[in-house]
This record gives C-alpha cells, sequence and structure tokens, in this order.
C-alpha cells in the first residue's frame, strides 16, 4: 500500500481532526516535514485549515533560503504561514535544548493565534528508533526508553506524530515519485551530536546484523508506551480508591500503611507515577529505601525543581518547599503585649489575655498561668534545643522528650515557637506543652490562648 493511501487511512481511524478543523503542521524544510505536509494537502476527507508554522534558526546561511522557499511554495498553494526568528547571542552549551524550547513556545503561540487544538510534527521511524536508543545510553529510565509518543497533551489540545510508523527511506522514496524539493540540514551531519552519532554508527551497524532493527525499536517502544500506560492506569485506580489521598497543585499526600508494603517494582512505579519532577536512578533509590525502612518514622528527600518528599510517621508528601526567608519576627521572636492576637509561621494565632478580658469562642487550646509583674515582659521566640517545661510536683521535662512524646515530625518542629517570661524561662511550648506555676499573693492569672 503506498504511503499516501496509509496516511489517508490512518487520518480517518485515528479521529486526530475533523473536516476543515485548523491545525498547525510544524514545517523545517526538511524531507520528513515538507513530505508530512505534502500528504496532508493530499487529503480528499478529514482535509483541515492548514497553518505552517516555521522557525529559522539563525545558525546558518542556508537558513535564510529555507525560509524563502517555505514562503513561496506556501504562497503557491494559498497556506497560511507564520515565521519566527530566534534571536539569540553566542550559545556555548545545550544549544539544542533551547532552540527545542524556543520552538515549541512558538508552536503554542500559533495554536492559540489560530484557535487551533492540533500540532503536527514529523517525527518518523528512525526518529523513534534513534531516541530509545539515546535514552537507554543515557538513563535505561522506562517511562523514557519508552521514546517518543505518537500522541500526547499539548498546550491545551495535542501533538500528533502521524509518521511514527515510517520509515525515513520510505519518506525520502516518496518525496523523489512526487517530486517534492526538500533541503538537507548541514548540521545533522555533525558528529558532536549524540543524534547523529547513533544515526550515522550505531544504528547502521545494528541494521547489518539485522536489517528489521528499527521496525524492532519502533516496536519495543510502542510496547513499552503501552506497558506503562497500563501501569499508570492501574495506579491511579489503586490511588483514586484511597481515602486517605490527596491531591492539590503544590502537594501529594498519602497514608504511609497504603504503600509501605508494596514490591520494590510497583513502588518505583508508584513514586514515578506520583512525582511532579522526573527523578534521576539516585533519587528513586534514596526515596525507596527511605520509604521501605520502616525503622525511620521520618526523613526527607530534595526532588529538584523547589519540591521535597517528606515521610512523616504514617504519612507521605510530596510538597513544594516554602521559602526559607524568614522575617526578623520569625527568626528573633518578638515582644508580647497582652490581649493582643499574633499570628505565627505555623498557620496558628496565639494572644495572652488577662484572666477577666478573655473572649468567648471555641480555641484549640487554653492554658491557664499565674505570674508575677516580675516576669514581664513576655516573649514569644523560636524554640530552643534547651528549652524545658516545669512539670506539677516538680522536675522539668526537656523539648526533645516533649516533641518525641507528641509525634511532632521535623517540619513542624522547624515552626516551633516557645512563651518565655523577661529571665527566658519557658512557660509554654505553643500549642504543644505548658510549664506549671503556683498562684501566691503576687501572681495574677493570664490565659493563653491558640486558634
Amino acid at each position: 500500500m503506498k504511503l499516501q493511501s496509509q496516511f489517508n487511512l490512518q487520518v480517518a481511524q485515528s479521529n486526530w481532526w475533523k473536516s476543515n478543523e485548523p491545525i498547525v503542521i510544524a514545517v523545517s524544510t526538511g524531507v520528513d516535514s515538507m513530505v508530512l505536509l505534502h500528504l496532508i494537502q493530499q487529503l480528499k476527507q478529514y482535509h483541515p485549515q492548514i497553518t505552517v508554522a516555521h522557525v529559522n534558526h539563525q545558525l546558518r546561511k542556508q537558513s535564510e533560503d529555507e525560509e524563502q522557499y517555505l514562503r513561496d511554495y506556501c504562497n503557491e498553494h494559498q497556506l497560511q504561514l507564520v515565521v519566527k526568528r530566534w534571536e539569540h547571542g553566542k550559545i556555548s552549551s545545550g544549544m539544542e535544548a533551547q532552540a527545542r524550547k524556543f520552538r515549541y513556545q512558538f508552536f503554542k503561540e500559533v495554536m492559540q493565534k489560530t484557535g487551533s487544538k492540533v500540532l503536527v510534527t514529523a517525527h518518523q521511524q528512525n526518529d523513534q528508533a534513534e531516541t530509545v536508543l539515546m535514552k537507554l545510553v543515557r538513563s535505561g529510565n522506562l517511562k523514557e526508553v519508552a521514546g517518543i509518543k505518537p500522541v500526547r497533551k499539548f498546550a491545551g489540545g495535542k501533538l500528533i506524530r502521524p509518521l511514527l510508523k515510517v520509515r525515513r527511506s520510505e519518506i525520502e522514496s516518496y518525496a523523489i515519485t512526487n517530486q517534492i524539493h526538500w533541503f538537507e540540514d548541514e548540521t545533522n551531519h555533525d558528529d558532536e551530536v549524540q543524534r547523529n552519532r547513533i544515526r550515522h554508527h550505531v544504528l547502521p551497524n545494528l541494521v547489518e546484523e539485522n536489517k528489521n532493527a528499527v521496525d524492532h525499536l519502533a516496536t519495543f517502544a510502542d510496547d513499552l508506551q503501552k506497558q506503562n500506560d497500563l501501569v499508570a492506569k492501574l495506579l491511579d485506580s489503586y490511588l483514586n480508591n484511597l481515602d486517605s489521598f490527596k491531591q492539590t497543585s503544590n502537594s501529594i499526600e498519602v497514608n504511609y500503611d497504603h504503600i509501605s508494603n508494596m514490591i520494590e517494582p510497583a513502588l518505583q512505579q508508584m513514586m514515578q507515577r506520583l512525582m511532579p519532577v522526573s527523578l534521576t536512578k539516585t533519587q528513586l533509590f534514596e526515596v525507596v529505601q527511605l520509604l521501605q525502612n520502616q525503622r525511620k518514622p521520618q526523613g526527607k528527600i530534595q526532588l529538584g525543581n523547589g519540591f521535597e518528599l517528606q515521610k512523616v510517621y504514617q504519612k507521605v508528601k510530596i510538597k513544594k518547599i516554602k521559602s526559607e526567608n524568614k522575617t526578623f519576627r520569625e527568626k528573633t521572636g518578638f515582644m508580647v503585649v497582652l490581649n493582643h492576637w499574633y499570628d505565627l509561621p505555623s498557620g496558628k494565632s496565639v494572644a495572652i489575655f488577662n484572666s477577666e478580658k478573655v473572649p468567648s469562642g471555641n480555641y484549640l487550646r487554653q492554658s491557664y498561668f499565674w505570674l508575677n509583674d516580675s516576669q514581664f515582659p513576655l516573649q514569644i521566640r523560636p524554640s530552643e534545643i534547651h528549652d524545658r517545661v516545669k512539670l506539677k510536683g516538680g522536675g522539668h521535662k526537656q523539648l526533645r522528650r516533649i516533641l518525641i512524646d507528641h509525634k511532632v515530625n521535623n517540619e513542624e518542629r522547624k515552626l516551633m515557637f516557645s512563651l518565655v517570661d523577661c529571665h527566658n524561662e519557658v512557660l509554654s511550648i505553643l500549642g504543644i506543652q505548658e510549664s506549671s506555676t503556683n498562684k501566691s499573693v503576687q501572681t495574677n492569672l493570664y490565659v493563653l490562648l491558640v486558634k
């Protein structure tokens, strides 16, 4: 079956777009994208409204010729064309990644301007085989080794790669038969680029071993994508049936008991599914080790991009870390004015009232102190390791023991504040435990409220 017939059937069966629906086609003037454009132009059914999007990277002299040719081509075929030039300075490293980021941001803008929900690119089967080998060499991560997806979400719509099962040789043959002009990017022969080394040296040797090597690599990617999708659906179903599973834009939370007994491969897949960022192999190993260690009730691992995994007794949390820039008040503490509310970094509010001025209401904690005038002014400051509270009947209890007894997790410990008198004697570890005080003729009653 000829390529055009195959393409027509694929479009009809896949329901990628409707007749006259606006779509954006990314065209570089290379053979793949010029053939893709031609194939879509030849559609009888499901013929869309085409907008051609082209980026002039201004990295080669040939770029000007490519842009002009595409302008002439689109003018001749009455196609809408949007061109954007990449204005860049000297790039010392990461040029390929920066160029890709620029292109896809541009494609997103074109989709928004044209009201399109479909972007079509010309990745083909050889690209898929090269990508699988590159990812296998770089990381071996199952999600990455699965290669390029034929359809994925993009810019509120979808990105479609209809040539992903078509060999480069078939595309070139189609171009020659249909007299389609294209430009050969000279940078494709630069062996400084990893993809080019794999394309020119690794893949040809594999094809010598087995002429169907490209097909097999593409089939492997397709099968692995289906396996990954199945695992993702099963994990989503499991999580959605858990009452403890909570998710917001900046955090994910699940009960430790619901994942602690998972076998390691399942736990790895679960963590990769939950993560808002891609994990390195080392990070994934550290995460699994922490979660499988039932003797370590607390721990945390930095995930990158401002996210952190926290194991806190019976909770596992993945959350965006707040900035550590603390105000002067949070660092040093502050003097307390009676009958006045103060907000703490933990989200709680506290106040010390004269006993006759206590407002009515429901409070998280309500405590009583007998204090004399020589203990004022009172202060609220960050809790310190040597803090201790006075026990009723005599003796003291150290802060460390208090936190362990109340199972206060590491994150909450960072937000602990103490109420102290002017001699730095602790009256309360706020919201946790108070010191015992004695009534006498020199003391007056005060009430500590926490809400």
